[in-house]
């Protein structure tokens, strides 16, 4: 897998608020920038539930949704894909909507706004240093997106884990050919102390630097990472600035 310069992550939508004046619902999206010698490349990460919500943190934070050049969506359920045929429209271009398999009444909906769809249900590096896991597990379709930041490692973003995120890591070190885990940022989709525990012991295994765990992550969850991550947890939510 290539490798980008720097990425740039920006929670604009997350259950929990980081930045007071901004808004929360239940949902994620991400804006991610990477920068490749010195060339910009904005990706939405999922789109969330909520089309107002979405707008306004974005116009809060300063960020031009028309500038996007990929949509990547993890997985069909409502929020995170749910404001898309809204979206597409403030685009000044078509541009590629990366997506897992299914979702055909999703994919019409995408269409009929101008968006060009690309199944990732295999492994794929769509642009330079940023790739899909491919599906992962089975059961709902879901994908990651990998980034591969130079001197650092893997940043691993998911929607919301469904395969698993130890099986993520996995899959993630496998297809990209690159053992080093810098980062993970998004929903795990566990409840539990114990399921928490399972987890971070593995990223720990691994040497994750930086874990920052959101959306469906219970707090009984997300205490037992801190809890063992100390100073490499980040507490999440939306307004949110990570710069790798």
């Amino acid at each position: 897998m290539n490798e980008v310069d720097s990425v740039k992550v920006v929670t604009l939508v997350d259950n929990d608020v980081w930045e007071r004046e901004l808004s929360s619902s239940w949902g994620l999206s991400f804006y991610v920038e990477t920068s490749k010698n010195e060339k910009p490349y904005p990706i939405l990460m999922d789109t969330s539930g909520s089309f107002n919500m979405l707008s306004e943190n974005a116009l809060k934070l300063n960020i031009d949704m028309s500038t996007i050049e990929a949509i990547f969506i993890s997985h069909w359920h409502g929020d995170h894909h749910g404001t898309i045929g809204r979206v597409l429209p403030l685009l000044k271009k078509s541009i590629p909507i990366y997506v897992p398999s299914g979702g055909a009444s999703e994919v019409t909906v995408i269409e009929n706004a101008g968006g060009v769809t690309s199944v990732c249900s295999r492994p794929v590096e769509f642009k330079e240093g940023v790739m899909s896991t491919g599906e992962v597990g089975y059961g709902i379709r879901e994908h990651s997106m990998l980034v591969n930041v130079k001197g650092k490692g893997l940043v691993i973003l998911t929607g919301c884990s469904h395969p698993g995120i130890i099986n993520i890591i996995k899959r993630a070190q496998q297809v990209s050919g690159v053992d080093k885990i810098y980062a993970h940022i998004g929903g795990l989709h566990i409840f539990s102390t114990s399921e928490g525990t399972r987890v971070v012991e593995f990223m720990r295994k691994v040497d994750v630097k930086l874990a920052s765990p959101c959306h469906c992550t219970g707090i009984n969850a997300r205490n037992a990472i801190k809890k063992i991550m100390g100073e490499r947890y980040v507490k999440n939510g939306s307004g949110k600035v990570f710069c790798i």
